[in-house]
């Protein structure tokens, strides 16, 4: 791995794990604390009911754990932003438009070739395929042997990316 890789996946690794994290249990207790400070321990009312900081974070999280999963489930169930994220994640996803290294790469794109030219060679011999339905298939493993040399397909340019694509005068 190249020294710019390495930094690029600290960055990420460092700001998942502050993000996620210790952001996340830094800001929850600091709410906490001015909460109570600002809001029960000035008010004489409250203040009969949540004599320490401990009782009122315990209430607090009894209260706010049920209510935050209620309340991502609706996000991710019964709105329309979860999907959109993952609609935007997907776009923006290079990978999409590329054939994913490893696995995919190696073995399951070369094989699936591999499988409709021997599904060609049988149909050709049966005189069972139309010159449009040749062409097409031709089409097909023309982007499909793009994607193996590591080229994209689709659209791409769009998202910012400097796509080698598979087009009609790569044949």
């Amino acid at each position: 791995m190249n020294f710019s890789k390495l930094i690029y996946r600290s960055w990420f690794y460092f700001r998942t794990g502050y993000n996620t994290y210790i952001a996340f249990f830094i800001g929850f207790a600091s709410n906490i604390i001015v909460i109570y400070k600002l809001g029960v321990s000035e008010n004489k009312f409250l203040d009969t009911y949540f004599q320490s900081l401990t009782i009122f974070a315990i209430l607090a999280l009894i209260v706010l754990v049920p209510l935050c999963i209620s309340a991502g489930l609706y996000h991710m169930k019964r709105t329309g932003a979860y999907a959109a994220d993952a609609s935007v994640s997907t776009e923006s996803n290079p990978y999409i438009y590329k054939v994913l290294p490893g696995k995919e790469q190696e073995v399951f794109l070369p094989l699936w070739v591999l499988t409709v030219q021997g599904l060609a060679k049988m149909l050709d011999q049966q005189k069972a395929m139309t010159s449009d339905e040749r062409k097409k298939l031709e089409e097909l493993l023309h982007k499909a042997e793009g994607l193996l040399d590591g080229k994209y397909v689709g659209r791409p340019a769009k998202l910012g990316v400097r796509p080698s694509p598979v087009t009609e005068g790569d044949k």
